[in-house]
């Protein structure tokens, strides 16, 4: 019984260290000055690859989101003048 009693206590303390030190936080990454050099060349190709289709995208959107922006700014400004004159009316 106490051998039995021996093993639970053991595998209990190792699942429980194992969860103690599962628990901590990685180190951050560290690149050396090839590693930062390597991913910067690959981003700047991706860049120069996406940028055309990017900007055909905003190009085709330009008209609708520029009309949605300004509707909503129109739509912001006139609840504005709104609650303001409500205000002003309740004053008097």
């Amino acid at each position: 019984m106490s051998s039995l009693s021996f093993k639970y206590g053991f595998l209990l303390f190792i699942c429980g260290f194992l969860g103690v030190i599962s628990c901590t936080e990685d180190p951050p990454p560290t690149l050396g000055p090839k590693d930062i050099k390597i991913v910067d060349s690959l981003y700047q190709t991706e860049v120069i690859l996406l940028k055309p289709i990017l900007d055909s995208i905003c190009e085709a959107n330009y008209d609708s989101l520029l009309r949605r922006a300004t509707d909503s700014m129109f739509t912001n400004r006139v609840e504005e003048i709104e609650r303001q004159l409500e205000r002003i009316r309740n004053q008097q």
